[in-house]
């Protein structure tokens, strides 16, 4: 036969050619031998491969190929798992990590995400147990006190957050993620100065973190720094020109200045980005009153009335409205 690398002619049983050392392919006979457990290994690893791609549905079904060849093969099954979990199949996830467990269950890789699967499902116990597990394995690992700590918080056990967020931090200072939800428990438990230190320290580790920027906007507002507020969501806009939430916080500080042009602005960017936002549609008709532009105000409250009847505030302003058109006065 010839060479399919220099095309010189070689024998017809050669594995490898003697003069440039192409290795050659198996013949039929040959990879019909192959064992199962050889061919297993292969399909696991396209399926990694696959997997690696974005192509979840054909990694899963290779994988699925490798485990009828070999039951419970190496980590198919965690890797399946991890699957499910991205394609959004939580229970199917968590079916094939309770395989991975069963097979391996020291394994705190399959702990690790059996907590993430069952804190995404709400199994909150579920979660702590597993999350525990991978204490009682490798118990200084930042990532895993983290964890916990969310736990803590979900449950509105701050104090416990607190010390898991502080055990993560003691094991790497600069974890950025565990400084930012510490600042939020802190806020959640009207510690503000810490929360404002924990927050900048994430900003200056992370300068792009968008929710850190948010959060110490929600901080100053409430010590009453309305400078620093408005500044906080500049930011945060800035690095998120489509974060609703900060347009909206942003124009009650503007307002809490006085700047009601502007608050009217940063409403209209939520009117624009959230059209069923009322409390939005309220505000921006609080800055149009301000701004002596009464017929627009009257629009959106009616607007805002309409998507929530129940919105007392604006029935109440817009019978202002009303009396300050009938009376021909601007005071307001």
């Amino acid at each position: 036969m010839i060479c399919p690398e220099c095309n010189l002619l070689i024998p017809e049983d050669s594995r490898f050619c003697k003069e440039c050392g192409h290795k050659l392919e198996a013949s039929i006979e040959e990879q019909e031998e192959l064992s199962n457990q050889e061919r297993a290994e292969r399909l696991y690893r396209e399926g990694i491969s696959l997997y690696h791609r974005g192509l979840f549905d054909e990694a899963l079904k290779v994988w699925e190929e490798t485990n009828q060849l070999v039951p419970d093969f190496q980590m198919t099954d965690y890797y399946m798992g991890i699957a499910y979990y991205d394609k959004g199949m939580l229970a199917k996830s968590i079916e094939h990590y309770k395989k991975a467990e069963a097979a391996n269950p020291t394994s705190p890789a399959v702990h690790y995400r059996l907590g993430l699967a069952y804190y995404a499902m709400g199994l909150l116990p579920d979660s702590e147990f597993h999350f525990k597990k991978v204490e009682s394995f490798i118990p200084d690992t930042a990532q895993i006190h983290y964890r916990l700590a969310l736990l803590h918080q979900k449950n509105a056990k701050l104090d416990e957050a607190i010390s898991e967020l502080r055990r993560a931090l003691d094991i790497s200072a600069n974890f950025a993620r565990a400084l930012y939800v510490l600042g939020t428990v802190y806020f959640q438990k009207g510690m503000l100065k810490e929360a404002e230190e924990s927050l900048k320290k994430v900003v200056t580790i992370s300068p792009g973190y968008v929710m850190a920027y948010f959060w110490l906007g929600q901080v100053y507002f409430h010590k009453g720094d309305m400078k620093a507020t408005v500044e906080a969501y500049e930011k945060t806009i800035s690095l998120s020109p489509k974060f609703t939430a900060a347009y909206y916080h942003l124009g009650i500080a503007q307002a809490r200045k006085g700047k009601h042009e502007d608050a009217a602005a940063s409403f209209n960017k939520v009117r624009q980005l959230d059209p069923m936002d009322s409390s939005a549609l309220y505000h921006l008709g609080n800055s149009y009153v301000h701004l002596g532009m009464l017929d627009k105000a009257e629009q959106m409250l009616n607007e805002a009335i309409k998507l929530n009847p129940e919105n007392s505030q604006a029935y109440f302003l817009l019978e202002k409205v009303g009396e300050i058109k009938r009376s021909g006065a601007m005071e307001y």
